[in-house]
């Protein structure tokens, strides 16, 4: 495709919404449980590796967000993943009871969020039967072989490797272990804070050190304070009050960002959350 956009795998669904530079490689296959999905829609530059399995009556995965392969997506309700989200190799995302996964979200290799808990016979008398929807929000990071029940997930909550989730994680609170515990008054929050100026610096040193590699788009990426700032050019713009950018589809932007997502994260300016937690 003319984009830059290569679908290898199957997409089987009603509706299907593409955006620029989609990529979904060889062995993939996107679909309903016993047909095709209601509807599927894969962002800009959203990737999906090879042998992923999603099994969802709807689906979403947002710009720049990355699904690597071997992941297995399933439940009988719409699982949505938003923006510039990383989700590892051989991860499970279950949406039993329907799961949203908010913008920036890092889900690292072999990890599990499980939205349902049933296997024992009820008519025998299990006790052990429950479904829970689960919204993870903007920001957490599950580092990596994370196992996570149906929990309340706060904005940049934290947990280290290995962690076995099995009560709510507060915003920007890091926890760790088996079962996992809050260890943020030992080791500190996983975002130290930050003025907007400071903001501004970092990013500046980033783009130069792009623009050094890259002379050819020098000086069509712009850090701003805030939006007075911005100007009505053929520029990308980034705000750092509000992590927003004016998306302009460069190709300096787009270089920029697909090589530093995710550790840089921001949402196009003036555009409506990618995720529908109204549904």
């Amino acid at each position: 495709m003319s984009d830059g956009s290569r679908i290898e795998g199957v997409i089987e669904a009603d509706e299907v919404i593409l955006g620029k530079g989609v990529v979904v490689e060889p062995g993939v296959v996107i679909t309903g449980k016993g047909g095709p999905a209601r509807k599927v829609v894969l962002g800009d530059y959203a990737y999906v590796g090879h042998d992923v399995r999603v099994l969802t009556p709807e689906f979403r995965l947002g710009d720049y967000s990355k699904l690597h392969m071997r992941g297995f997506l399933h439940g009988k309700k719409p699982l949505q993943i938003g923006r510039n989200c990383w989700i590892g190799g051989d991860c499970v995302l279950d949406s039993t009871a329907g799961l949203d996964i908010d913008d920036n979200v890092g889900i690292g290799a072999s990890s599990q969020l499980w939205t349902h808990i049933q296997f024992g016979d009820i008519v025998e008398g299990s006790r052990f039967h429950s479904n829970k929807y689960m919204h993870v929000q903007k920001d957490a990071w599950f580092v990596g072989h994370c196992i996570v029940s149906p929990i309340e997930v706060g904005e940049r909550a934290m947990a280290l490797v290995g962690s076995v989730l099995t009560r709510d994680m507060l915003p920007n609170h890091i926890y760790g272990g088996s079962p996992a515990k809050d260890l943020t008054s030992k080791i500190g929050n996983q975002f130290a804070e930050r003025t907007t100026g400071e903001k501004v610096v970092h990013l500046r040193q980033i783009i130069a050190e792009f623009e050094a590699s890259h002379p050819e788009h020098a000086g069509m990426l712009q850090a701003a304070h805030d939006g007075g700032e911005i100007r009505d050019d053929e520029r990308t713009w980034f705000d750092l009050s509000n992590r927003t950018y004016t998306q302009r589809y460069s190709a300096a932007e787009v270089a920029f960002l697909k090589a530093h997502v995710p550790l840089i994260k921001f949402t196009p300016r003036g555009a409506p959350a990618f995720i529908d937690l109204q549904r």
